[in-house]
């Protein structure tokens, strides 16, 4: 280890900088390309709730920034819900110390004024198998609520939306955070894996990136299974390229995306392609393109979020018949989660194959939902959600069921 006034450098394997206390995360890469970004503590801590939650938030970072050293450029994880009438919090945290990690170090600086020591690593608790039970919607009960949301479709009050379940995960101790982090991580090196305020997951969807006046976003929606078998998925792939049902549920997604965005930049979008991941594939759209005026990364989210890939369209009446066929707070589930910095560039995924834990940290509440088109089936439906469920619990379970 070496140290500076305000520095420190130690050279340790990922999963060691993880169990150094219980650091906010954000990782993504295998390899000599797994880059992460962690945090300790806290410099500066902003809650927001309502439509308004992510201008608030931003102007409160802004504020807190100004007050920094001339030079400096802090760094704020940030969790937003997913509805305006969520009763869950929008958080932005600025540690008190970041860590990068690449390439084996990590370097840790100082972002507050109140000196705070790196944790140590702390040993791994003895692993506990986890009860995992159907959360407010059941297996039936999400099959009817699709079939619902069908019929709907067809009556021509809504084109598309996306309905949600959810499963809740329990232990007689407190999860392992860090082994929870580490085996998403490790399993889902093309996803971006994140801890903020208790929400823990492993994203594939990138809703906005900022770098300068530079935007980009990668749309997901449309998907089939992933076996492993390498013909079989050549095959399934190419099933889900041609998939009418599937692009045409994908289309009022990308277009969500790209209308917002140009509605604050020029955009180009690129034709869709097929996106692999351990477990589920998807159809895949880059968006890419410059801002007009100088715009955070939060600012960014808060325009294009909700996306019809996790709400629906018309925004309004899916958010409507979403509220009525779920009959739960989807709290963090769906939102935008990610990292800004003062300079406003910064990364924000959709909070998707994530869990959200409880105050005492026994307890975490999964979530996975589907998009409903008129084509769709409510087991197939059913299936997808299971799919995006394995994430989650193949990191908390990594045992065979029995």
């Amino acid at each position: 280890m070496t140290a500076g006034p305000d520095a420190v450098r130690v050279i340790e394997p990922f999963a060691t900088s993880l169990r150094r206390g219980t650091p906010l995360v954000w990782a993504t890469g295998a390899g000599d390309g797994l880059a992460a970004t962690l945090g300790w503590g806290e410099a500066f801590r902003a809650v927001s709730t309502g439509p308004d939650r992510f201008a608030e938030l931003d102007a409160a970072f802004d504020r807190w920034a100004a007050t920094r050293p001339p030079g400096s450029n802090p760094v704020a994880f940030t969790t937003v819900a997913f509805a305006d009438d969520s009763a869950a919090t929008s958080v932005l945290v600025v540690p008190a110390l970041l860590g990068r990690w690449s390439h084996g170090t990590l370097e840790v600086t100082r972002q507050g004024d109140t000196p705070e020591a790196l944790p140590e690593p702390t040993d791994p608790p003895e692993f506990e198998e986890l009860e995992l039970l159907p959360g407010r919607l059941t297996r039936q009960r999400y099959r009817n609520a699709v079939a619902t949301a069908v019929e709907r479709i067809r009556a021509g009050e809504v084109e598309k939306v996306v309905v949600a379940r959810d499963l809740v995960a329990t232990a007689p101790q407190p999860l392992d955070l860090p082994a929870l982090l580490d085996r998403l991580q490790r399993a889902n090196t093309a996803s971006w894996t994140f801890h903020v305020d208790g929400l823990v997951g492993s994203s594939p969807e990138m809703l906005v990136a900022v770098r300068g006046n530079r935007v980009r976003s990668q749309v997901l929606a449309g998907s089939a299974p992933v076996t492993g078998d390498v013909h079989a998925d050549d095959v399934t792939a190419t099933r889900l390229a041609a998939s009418a049902k599937d692009h045409a549920e994908h289309a009022y997604a990308a277009r969500s995306v790209a209308e917002r965005l140009a509605s604050v930049g020029e955009v180009a979008t690129r034709d869709s392609q097929v996106k692999r991941l351990p477990r589920i594939m998807h159809l895949a759209t880059d968006i890419a393109g410059t801002l007009r005026e100088p715009r955070s990364a939060l600012a960014v989210a808060g325009v294009v979020h909700p996306s019809a890939a996790v709400c629906g369209t018309p925004t309004d009446v899916a958010f409507g018949v979403i509220a009525e066929l779920e009959g739960f707070d989807r709290g963090r589930y769906a939102g935008p989660v990610g990292w800004v910095d003062a300079a406003g560039d910064g990364e924000f995924v959709i909070a998707l194959r994530c869990g959200q834990l409880d105050e005492e940290g026994t307890t975490i509440r999964l979530f996975a939902g589907g998009g409903i088109v008129a084509g769709s089936v409510p087991n197939d439906e059913l299936a997808e959600t299971a799919r995006k469920f394995l994430p989650m619990y193949e990191a908390l379970s990594p045992v065979d069921r029995p």
